[in-house]
């Protein structure tokens, strides 16, 4: 289990690493709303995490994929070279976009979210709206499903995994929480610093990441 948490580590860390999500909780928390907003939000996150990860493994142990000859293991190793090409395209993308510095239109409505609402919204920018972390999550459904281990070792991979991508959004959650009244103070610099540098910042996660799932797909073909 430690060998596939640790080979599932980059992308649970790149997950992590997602700009607009962590500015969505800094506007929350600077709105006065972090702890109950807030933790909606990184519900939402974590659930549509963990459920397409888990409904991936299923489909794909289902499929035999944990089985390195299979035809379903060849077509996940594929998939993940893919997903990597398709990381490369959208780096470049990010680049030639890398002079906006404005604030997207939805986070001006915010402030007027309930719990609901605010858990709606960390489900869609988790996944359905994000164009880093679905081919990430659906990577890491594959490698998940290919590994050899028990049902109850798989679901602690999935949700433990589930916790590394919202280590990000979980850290202006914390602050506050634990420091209310500081909260402006310390972490507005931080949101406009995320909005100017964004697209690089996203970039140069898509070239990193690109490469990796590519690498990684030829590696376990040649393997």
């Amino acid at each position: 289990m430690i060998v596939v948490l640790a080979d599932l580590l980059t992308l649970g860390i790149a997950i992590a690493i997602s700009p607009l999500s962590i500015v969505a909780v800094i506007l929350m928390a600077t709105a006065g709303n972090g702890r109950t907003n807030g933790t909606a939000f990184i519900a939402g996150c974590y659930t549509f995490a963990i459920g397409l990860v888990a409904s991936l493994v299923l489909i794909g142990r289902s499929a035999g994929a944990d089985d390195p000859d299979s035809g379903p293991h060849i077509t996940i190793d594929v998939i993940e070279i893919v997903l990597g090409l398709g990381l490369l395209v959208l780096a470049v993308l990010q680049w030639r976009n890398r002079g906006s510095h404005e604030t997207p239109k939805w986070m001006a409505r915010l402030d007027g979210l309930g719990l609901g609402g605010a858990f709606l919204v960390g489900v869609i920018i988790s996944g359905p709206l994000s164009p880093k972390d679905l081919p990430l999550l659906i990577a890491a459904g594959g490698r998940i499903s290919q590994a050899s281990l028990p049902v109850h070792e798989i679901v602690a991979v999935i949700l433990i995994f589930g916790l590394i991508g919202v280590i990000g959004v979980a850290i202006p959650w914390v602050i506050s929480v634990v420091a209310p009244s500081k909260v402006e103070g310390l972490l507005t610099g931080a949101r406009t610093w995320l909005v100017s540098n964004h697209a690089v910042i996203m970039t140069v996660l898509f070239v990193i990441l690109g490469f990796k799932l590519i690498g990684a797909g030829i590696a376990d073909l040649a393997g």
